[in-house]
């Protein structure tokens, strides 16, 4: 599931009607479980929630697993009062360690994401410098370009304009990767580019060749190691055109 807010509703459903479930079947043997032993697996429905959901659909887990746990196995049954000191520090640490585990797991999983794209940027710029130093001509290195920045970026279109200036009719991309929008829609942790595009301008030591012109097509959120490799991609065709073009 690639929308994180959809697989994060989908684990925090499932979490928390496991967590009810769960709790309400070893209300009828907790006498022979012992709480212990029943806080124990509800832990560890807890723990496995957050690990596979992430931050927000553990932490929904463990408040519903400490409700329950509350509701069915603590003095008062079927109440949510808590009398006992003991039962007051389970029930916090049901709901804390979702919220724990649920944290650790979205950060590595935003590092492991955050490794793939950088080692695929990576590899879009050396396919290039191959390219450039293998000797084509310069309109196949222009077709390469166009096309690594698309797939990076997951663009419609990306076009080079010859002599053309960038941010004359479009917000632009600058080198370090900032967009000069006053205002981003943000999908997921990243925003995306403008619905009529950026320029990203293509120049080689003050010298300036033109733009490329990057059109979205559906709405994704663009991280800031994909528009600096896009940035990286242009300084590359700007240096080729460079060794092309008479000034």
């Amino acid at each position: 599931m690639q929308d994180p807010r959809a697989r994060a509703e989908v684990w925090s459903a499932v979490g928390v009607l496991a967590a009810l479930a769960l709790a309400g079947m070893l209300a009828s043997a907790a006498g022979d479980l012992g709480q212990v032993n029943v806080a124990l697996l509800l832990v560890l429905l807890v723990a496995a929630i957050g690990a596979a959901g992430g931050r927000t659909p553990g932490a929904a887990t463990g408040a519903v697993a400490a409700c329950s746990y509350t509701f069915f196995h603590t003095e008062p049954v079927h109440s949510l009062r808590i009398e006992h000191p003991q039962d007051a520090l389970t029930v916090a640490l049901l709901a804390l360690v979702g919220l724990v585990v649920g944290e650790l797991a979205r950060r590595w999983r935003e590092s492991q994401r955050d490794a793939t794209r950088s080692d695929t940027g990576l590899s879009r710029v050396f396919r290039v410098a191959e390219l450039a130093a293998s000797g084509v001509d310069i309109d196949t290195l222009v077709s390469a370009v166009e096309q690594e920045i698309r797939l990076e970026l997951q663009l419609a279109e990306v076009r080079f304009d010859l002599g053309g200036l960038a941010g004359e009719d479009r917000a632009v991309l600058a080198h370090d990767g900032a967009v000069d929008e006053p205002v981003h829609v943000f999908l997921g942790d990243d925003f995306a580019l403008p619905p009529a595009g950026v320029d990203l301008a293509v120049v080689y030591r003050g010298r300036d060749f033109g733009r490329l012109v990057l059109r979205p097509g559906l709405p994704v959120g663009v991280a800031p190691e994909q528009r600096r490799c896009a940035v990286a991609l242009a300084d590359q065709l700007g240096a080729a055109l460079a060794t092309t073009m008479v000034p």
